[in-house]
């Protein structure tokens, strides 16, 4: 296979605006093309936690504690590679990426400047609830744990009931004494909440097979983000004993919402 290795010193730019649609979730995930990253900061330290999309495609993934990420099974094209991580200016590369192309990135961020190092700021960051900007937000904060589109489909092999998906995710397990066709927490209180699309009314119905989710994020208390954390709360218990009981809150997001949501990023209201 054809190797290529391209390095880039990227300045810092404005956040990426160019967004294309999320492929339908018939696509083929068999494609040679692929592109591996790391990400450092300008003295060479990686950059761990760090928020990557590629569009089109919208394809999110976070860096590890190399600061590396590994983009399997990309469609070839121009591709633009949007990288955030609070505390750094955001970066944006533009790449052609041919077919049978490992493409390797080295991606330099560049540190905002510390205006208030004396200051300390306990308030939690909040994030977008509704929007699928929220999930980028969320990442550049660490939190929780996030299945990608890819991880999605790859879990989706021989399942047919969405819950699934989760039977291999940290603090679950396939549903071992009750209803075969979801999955049980494994952590806490042995609980765990669903919302789609961030709780909006009525997106529920955005997904009925595996193949419409686009992407999962998992919280465990208390570590909740802000903005939902009035989801995770459930009961315990019946009668006199029913008391309210700190769940494993899972945040669905639907192939629906993606294309739309990736959309709206794409054409920005002026």
């Amino acid at each position: 296979m054809t190797r290529v290795f391209l390095r880039l010193f990227l300045a810092a730019v404005q956040p990426w605006t160019a967004f294309a649609q999320v492929p339908d979730s018939t696509q083929a995930d068999t494609l040679r093309s692929s592109i591996t990253g790391t990400v450092r900061d300008s003295l060479g330290f990686p950059v761990t936690g760090a928020s990557v999309l590629i569009t089109p495609g919208g394809m999110i993934y976070r860096t590890d504690s190399a600061g590396s990420f590994d983009a399997r099974n990309i469609a070839p094209g121009a591709l633009t590679i949007g990288v955030r991580k609070l505390g750094f200016s955001p970066l944006q590369s533009r790449v052609n990426l041919h077919i049978g192309v490992d493409l390797a990135l080295d991606l330099v961020m560049q540190r905002l400047p510390q205006m208030l190092a004396e200051v300390e700021i306990r308030t939690k960051r909040q994030c977008s609830r509704y929007a699928l900007d929220g999930i980028l937000c969320r990442l550049e904060s660490g939190q929780g744990y996030l299945m990608n589109r890819q991880q999605v489909l790859a879990a989706s092999k021989d399942v047919y009931f969405p819950n699934l998906v989760l039977r291999d995710a940290p603090g679950f397990r396939q549903n071992l004494n009750g209803n075969p066709t979801t999955v049980e927490s494994i952590v806490g209180w042995r609980c765990w909440r669903r919302i789609v699309d961030g709780g909006y009314p009525g997106a529920g119905r955005n997904i009925y097979r595996p193949q419409d989710i686009y992407a999962i994020e998992i919280y465990q208390p208390p570590n909740i983000p802000p903005e939902y954390s009035h989801w995770y709360w459930g009961t315990s218990g019946g009668g006199r004993n029913k008391i309210s009981t700190p769940c494993t809150l899972v945040v669905m997001w639907s192939m629906t919402e993606a294309q739309r949501g990736l959309r709206r990023l794409a054409n920005p209201k002026k």
